[in-house]
Order: structure tokens, then sequence, then C-alpha cells
């Protein structure tokens, strides 16, 4: 369905609020917006996800330092060459995302702008509360093709490895049919694009959105090869749209249909004949219709409690991001991307635990020599004395010299070992407070791991490039 709209006499359209694209994760929105921007009077900003957070605070957020922690969590302005070297100087007028939206439209010289962002499909009746008289230009894509463009860029990405990312899929998609027909009955502009659509005829595709926007079609929205990139992430689940080419992508082979959960694919199938009855209903669209299995009463209610119990998380860990100290905010992203983002593993780590210890049975046994000649040290000086640190240099060189894994192991059996020797030599702490017991090695288990898992990082770091271990 389109609803076009007549020129002005300059080919501009008379309203001035923003353009929003929307669409579910990897249903081509970054497609779209490349070939939106390649138009002289179209500056769409690319996921900054200004709106993708909690509407209660929003009240508060506008009043403090947004701009900044905007740029801290998804690098909104650097993208979008908006700052440099971390300083806002030439947005000190900007108070609001529109504000921030004109600001770049007018850097380009061009009279429309907007945002593109997959998250909004939640939000979209929200953004009409804001502004009355933004369009919406909406892509829709079979969700058997979004789930596998899923898969597929989770093999490269975390973020599409989340936990629970089928439900938010289905979620936003739900919210996203349900939202769109209220809109329509309440009369807003809407342009309905297929991915199908898109791929396969984009010029006709391209000349009705700009008649829906008012404005002249342009051969340069044909040119994907020459499109300005430079705000789109750098992940490479977007090489396909680097490559230039405007072209359908295609899941023909065995290797990834085997990924795919089959439990997965036959949910995503009653929801889709769901989304067609619905989308016909609701939104006029001309589809078949026939009789399909489609979700029980009972599935749609726990893909819902789910999908808002992930979207409830993700905007609470948004609000964090607004809100906690910037000092804390960055210690937490270093930590996480020096713990998690970077898998500490080497070559020689993927072998088995008897490869490795053929491989490295010296240090080994000489691990377990040290360990034991401290335990019996331990015994000898009795529990006034503490020899923890002592525990740690056999736990030390296993990780420094093997890996993470035995270092691991050599904190556990060390663990066992202090346990045992303090219920028979501490008269207060036996087997009868065990609760006790349990936990003061469990405390001395996390001190020591937290520097075995330090060392490894040292191992992998130093590690020549190249060597296996």
């Amino acid at each position: 369905m389109l609803k076009e709209e007549p020129l002005t006499k300059n080919g501009e359209h008379p309203c001035s609020s923003p353009i929003f694209v929307v669409g579910v994760l990897r249903s081509g929105t970054s497609l779209l917006y490349a070939l939106l921007n390649q138009h002289p009077q179209v500056a769409l900003m690319y996921e900054c996800d200004v709106w993708d957070f909690p509407e209660a605070f929003c009240g508060i957020r506008f009043k403090r330092d947004w701009l900044q922690r905007q740029e801290f969590y998804n690098q909104a302005l650097s993208r979008h060459r908006l700052t440099f070297g971390g300083s806002l100087r030439g947005l000190e007028g900007v108070r609001a995302p529109e504000d921030l939206y004109r600001v770049f439209s007018e850097a380009k010289d061009k009279s429309l702008f907007g945002e593109k962002s997959p998250f909004y499909c939640a939000h979209l009746r929200r953004l009409v509360r804001r502004y009355p008289g933004c369009r919406f230009i909406l892509l829709w894509r079979d969700p058997i093709e979004i789930y596998r463009s899923v898969v597929r860029a989770g093999r490269k990405e975390r973020f599409f490895r989340r936990r629970g990312i089928l439900s938010r899929l289905i979620f936003y998609r739900e919210q996203m049919i349900q939202q769109t027909a209220r809109l329509e009955r309440a009369g807003v502009p809407l342009c309905h694009v297929t991915y199908a659509d898109l791929t396969g005829d984009t010029e006709e595709t391209c000349r009705r959105i700009c008649r829906f926007l008012g404005i002249e079609f342009d051969e340069k929205m044909l040119d994907l090869a020459s499109a300005d990139l430079s705000a789109v992430f750098p992940g490479p689940e977007h090489n396909h749209l680097r490559s230039g080419r405007i072209v359908r992508r295609q899941f023909a082979d065995e290797m990834e249909m085997e990924d795919l959960d089959p439990a997965a694919l036959k949910r995503l199938q009653r929801f889709g004949a769901r989304w067609r009855r619905l989308q016909s209903q609701w939104l006029g669209n001309q589809t078949d219709t026939a009789a399909e299995s489609e979700p029980s009463v009972l599935e749609r209610l726990s893909c819902k409690i789910a999908g808002v119990f992930f979207q409830s998380m993700d905007g609470g860990k948004r609000a964090l991001f607004e809100f906690l100290p910037l000092a804390w905010l960055r210690t937490y992203r270093q930590t996480k991307k020096w713990f998690l983002e970077q898998r500490a593993e080497l070559p020689a780590d993927r072998r088995s635990l008897g490869e490795q210890f053929r491989a490295h049975w010296v240090t080994i046994l000489a691990s377990a020599v040290v360990l034991a000649f401290v335990a019996c040290l331990d015994i000898i000086t009795g529990p006034d004395f503490t020899l923890l640190p002592f525990y740690l240099i056999p736990c030390a060189a296993l990780t420094l010299i093997v890996n993470q894994r035995w270092g691991t192991l050599a904190v556990a059996t060390a663990m066992v070992i202090w346990s045992i020797i303090q219920v028979h030599q501490n008269p207060n702490l036996n087997l009868e407070h065990w609760r006790m017991l349990l936990w003061d090695a469990g405390m001395r288990f996390v001190v020591l791991e937290v520097i075995v898992l330090l060392l490894n990082r040292v191992r992998v770091q130093a590690e020549p490039a190249g060597e296996s271990a």
C-alpha cells in the first residue's frame, strides 16, 4: 500500500518532520538506507537509535549530557562525521534528536532528514506522538529469510548470537504489524516496501518511494557502488552491502540449511502464516491467505512474554548507559572487550587434555610436586599461617606455560587440598560448618581464578604470531 503526495513547486515536500526507515533486523534496511541517501535531497542517519530507549526516562535524559553518551554508546556522532576527536564543537545548538537530524542534513545540503533503524519496530506509535507529521518507509521481508540471514551473520558477529534472538525477531515483527495497522487507520503517511521488490525491481521501487516522499526520482539511487557507507557499522554482516551489487541474497547452501534450528523454522512458518493473514486484514495486502497452521494462543503468549522480557533487558541496559557515571561505563566496556570479545585461545588450546598432557607433562608433573610441597608446608606451619600466595605458584606456571584450562584445574585442586587441611587443623572449621567451609573455598577460588584469567591474557598476547605453542 502506497500513499502518494504531490510535489511542491521547487520539488520539495512541505513537511519538515523526519522520515523513518524501519524494518526487522536483517530485512534489508541498510540497503534501502544506502539507496535513499544517494538522492540529492535525502540525508538519513544510520542507526543512531536515539529513540530505542525507555520512554519513562526521556524527560530526564535530554536535560543531561545525552549527546556525549550517545557517542559513547554507538559512535553515532563520529560515524556521521559530526564530531572529531571527541569534541562536540558545532553541536552546541543540538537539544533534541530532531536538531541532530537537521544538523546532519544541513551539513549534506539536503532538505529531507530522518533516521534508519530496525529497533524502531516497537516504537512507531511513540515516534508519531513525538513527530505528528513524520513519515515511515516500512520494509518487509520473509521471516524465514530473515532468520537465515541472522544465523549467517551470527557466525562472525556476537550480536546476532545473543540469547533470545528468535524471540526478539518474532516480538518486533508482531509489534511492527500491530502498530502499523493502527497508524494506517490514523492516516499516518506510510510506504510499504518488500525486500523482493527492492532487490528485484529496484528502479520502480525507488520511483514509488520518491513519489511517496514528494521528490523527483534520481538515477543516482541505483548506483550502490558509489554510496556513502561511512556511517554503517564495519562488521562483516555488511560485506554484501559493500560489494556494490543490488542482488537478493540466496540461501541454497546445504551447510547453511543444516545450521538452522528445525524447531525455529517451524515456529517461524506458523507465525509467518499469522502475519500474512494479519497484513491482509489490517493493511490490505493482497497475499495468499489459504488455510495454514498458525501458532496457538499459548505459543503467542509465551513468545510475547519472552519478547517483552528481552526488550526490557535491552531497555534497562540502554538506560544504564545513559545514567551511570561514564568512568564506570568505560571500565565496563574495556573489561568486556578484553575478556569476552577477544577470545583468549591459541591453536594449541584446541587439543584434547591427553594431547596437552603429552606435550607438557614435565610442567604438569613439576607443578603437581610444587603443589604437594606447599600442602605439606601448610600442614607443618599449622592454621596460624596462611600460604595462599604459594598455592598460586603451580596455578600460574600451568596457565603461562600450558593454558587457562590447566590453570583452572590447578586452582580447583589447590582449593580442595586447602579445605581438607583446614578441616583437620582448625577446630572451629569442620564438616559441621560445611557452609562456611564452602564459602571460604569459593572466595579463594575466585581470587586465584581472576589471577589465572589475567595471566592467560598475558600468555596469549605474548605468544609470537603464527606459533601454536
